[in-house]
């Protein structure tokens, strides 16, 4: 299916976020943006959004692949979303002309960071989503950190996002987790950039 505008837009700006918020809210500062070696994951969407995603990681997450499979609006939005450290490779298979290819040129110094500027970075971008923190809840047996906001709420554990159920403006929006398998080997096949995909080059966030 074609890899539209407005499916490369929608992903870009949630993975910029969900990087931030990955890397901001792993349970152990340090430079790895999951707390977690390896992992699979599964995630749902309804609301505005509908279909399925597959997550595979390793190395902390600083190799990952997302799969989507979803429509918005009876828009079919599929595709591919590679990153390794700083770089993004964004494509669907069908449509080996449309490949993009971005850097993010703050993870460098947010890999710098020390604790104190985490959590100085991790208030002031849930700030200015409008959620502060909100203690820990459990979601899937698991003991996740809780941001609480009038749109809505995010869980995270471990880095990895576990849910966020949001309302834009009467618009419902839910991603969550149906199945984790953590701490298991993951085919590196999934992390190749397809030699037959044409990337253009983006301006990464920051520039």
């Amino acid at each position: 299916m074609l890899l539209t505008k407005k499916f490369s837009l929608t992903i870009i700006c949630f993975l910029f976020v969900l990087l931030i918020v990955n890397q901001l809210n792993a349970q152990e500062v340090s430079l790895k943006p999951y707390g977690i070696e390896s992992g699979i994951i599964e995630y749902k969407y309804s609301g505005m959004q509908e279909g399925t995603s597959i997550l595979y990681f390793d190395e902390y997450g600083y190799r990952s692949a997302m799969k989507m499979d979803t429509k918005r609006n009876n828009e079919p939005q599929k595709g591919w979303v590679i990153s390794f450290k700083e770089y993004q490779y964004i494509f669907d298979p069908a449509q080996p002309d449309k490949g993009l290819k971005m850097k993010n040129p703050m993870i460098e110094s947010l890999m710098s960071m020390d604790e104190q500027d985490y959590d100085k970075v991790a208030e002031d971008i849930y700030s200015q989503m409008g959620m502060t923190r909100a203690g820990n809840e459990k979601f899937l047996d698991k003991d996740c950190i809780c941001f609480k906001g009038d749109m809505g709420k995010v869980l995270t554990w471990n880095g990895i996002l576990m849910l966020m159920d949001m309302n834009f403006g009467g618009m419902k929006s839910r991603q969550e987790v149906t199945s984790i398998k953590i701490n298991v080997p993951v085919d590196s096949k999934y992390f190749e950039i397809p030699k037959n995909i044409k990337f253009s080059e983006m301006p990464g966030f920051g520039m």
